[in-house]
């Protein structure tokens, strides 16, 4: 009996390997067309997937052939982490990613170095985004970054997949810093600070809130940012902005499943950025003022854009724009646009022409 690409024994994952597998006794079905499930089979495909991860970590020794090994066959790995409960630790150990630090070169999860010797438990922090520049340029990763810890750089759309099911790595939690309730170790005073803060814009956040309704679902100071004004992060449970591109882009996407797993939007705001301290002066004398609801909802939709999501109405975006940049040129909205009342110019009448169109006429 010779059968040509047996499922049962390697996983979907593993589909790039070519073997051949010779048993003296395997059993048959009674057509003896094709194998019967047994415990043989189960024994051999775990012994097959075992071998495989020997070879990896042979491959895993050179650096450079690693990396050839890796670009051609990341997106397995990854996958098997996904589908592969058994294995997912030891899949783990060879993925390579490229960090806040790590510049040109990747590193693996295990080569990340700690943030601080004294903090062993202090956990691992990544982002997922569309591009290496996008996510290095995001709000979300500033303080982060300016406080010495390193940040993972997941840009692979299997990436969201993947850290759904790989929750922690050697005994470290991975914490994505898009999500709300990102905590960093701060000082007392600091602390202290921070919940003065709170108090001087609580005014602004319910106002910011009210503006925005039903567009998200809270406003609130931010920890986080260090030159950003505002950004959106998203419950721990639902889908991150990158995760939510990638379904809006699915063929054969679930319109029911959208509705209930789109993200659930927060907007968080930089207490120490003059945007907001303007704003929160505005509102302050004046919380109906229309220039500062513009600005609120501006605001909003121009986070949506640095967090990585999509406009739902680009065109009001666009109006908002215009009016601001009128505003900044100065422009007087009553002379914004040249009246449409205005006569038509009459066209000459050209010799001859009603003569040629009745001669056509006749034509016809």
């Amino acid at each position: 009996f010779i059968m040509e690409n047996c499922d049962e024994l390697m996983p979907d994952y593993l589909n790039f390997i070519k073997g051949v597998v010779d048993s003296e006794d395997l059993p048959l079905n009674i057509s003896r067309e094709t194998l019967q499930q047994s415990k043989i089979l189960k024994v051999i495909r775990k012994n097959l997937i075992k071998k495989c991860m020997e070879l990896f970590s042979e491959i895993a020794e050179d650096k450079d052939n690693f990396k050839k090994f890796y670009e051609q066959f990341g997106k397995n790995i990854k996958l098997g982490i996904h589908e592969d409960s058994t294995n997912r630790k030891k899949l783990a150990e060879f993925l390579r990613y490229h960090t806040s630090t790590s510049g040109d070169e990747t590193s693996s999860l295990s080569g990340l170095r700690l943030p601080h010797e004294g903090e062993p438990d202090r956990p691992f922090y990544y982002i997922t985004g569309e591009s290496r520049e996008a996510v290095a340029n995001s709000a979300f990763v500033e303080r982060v970054k300016k406080r010495g810890f390193e940040v993972v750089y997941m840009v692979d759309p299997i990436d969201e997949y993947c850290v759904q099911q790989l929750k922690e790595f050697d005994g470290k939690k991975l914490v994505s810093v898009t999500r709300e309730g990102l905590e960093l170790p701060e000082s007392e005073e600091e602390k202290k600070k921070f919940e003065e803060d709170k108090v001087k814009f609580e005014k602004l956040c319910k106002v910011m809130k009210d503006i925005l309704d039903k567009k998200v679902q809270k406003v609130s100071v931010s920890n986080r940012l260090v030159s950003s004004p505002c950004c959106i992060v998203t419950s721990e449970y639902g889908w991150s902005a990158n995760m939510e591109r990638i379904m809006k882009a699915q063929a054969f996407r679930d319109s029911s499943t959208m509705g209930y797993m789109a993200s659930k939007k927060n907007l968080e705001i930089n207490p120490d950025h003059s945007i907001m301290k303007a704003l929160r002066e505005r509102v302050e004398n004046d919380q109906d003022d229309k220039t500062a609801r513009d600005l609120v909802v501006l605001l909003f939709e121009t986070a949506l854009l640095t967090s990585g999501f999509s406009l739902e109405e680009p065109g009001s975006h666009a109006n908002r724009i215009y009016r601001m940049i009128k505003l900044g040129l100065d422009i007087d909205e009553a002379d914004a646009v040249e009246e449409s009342t205005s006569e038509p110019v009459a066209v000459p009448k050209v010799e001859g022409a009603e003569e040629d169109a009745s001669r056509m006429e006749e034509v016809d």
